[in-house]
């Protein structure tokens, strides 16, 4: 009981300061979910914008320069946003398509 007595300052504290690392702690896991939701709309709108831009190349016959250019930079940060392999066989055919300059 003496030493409840004696250090009761220092047990107070370390009382609080679980407390605030708790907190702390409960913060970062809510941001990551809160990132991680982020990253899988994210790529979720992409893919579907890819396949879209694919689809309107292979009905058209061609790949517009520009379309060309969105759509790789698309694919790349779909990639590094842990995309799955089903979008890759669907880029490397549609880049394959003949490319023209629209006025």
């Amino acid at each position: 009981m003496d030493i409840i007595y004696n250090d009761w300052l220092t047990l107070f504290t370390l009382i609080v300061q679980g407390g605030i690392l708790k907190f702390a702690y409960n913060l970062y896991r809510d941001y990551m979910c809160k990132e991680k939701n982020r990253d899988c709309a994210i790529r979720g709108l992409l893919r579907v914008e890819i396949i879209n831009i694919c689809h309107n190349a292979e009905k058209e016959g061609f790949l517009p320069i520009w379309a060309l250019e969105n759509l790789t930079d698309m694919y790349n940060t779909y990639k590094a946003l842990g995309g799955n392999g089903a979008i890759t066989g669907l880029y490397n055919k549609t880049i394959q398509l003949p490319q023209r300059k629209e006025d």
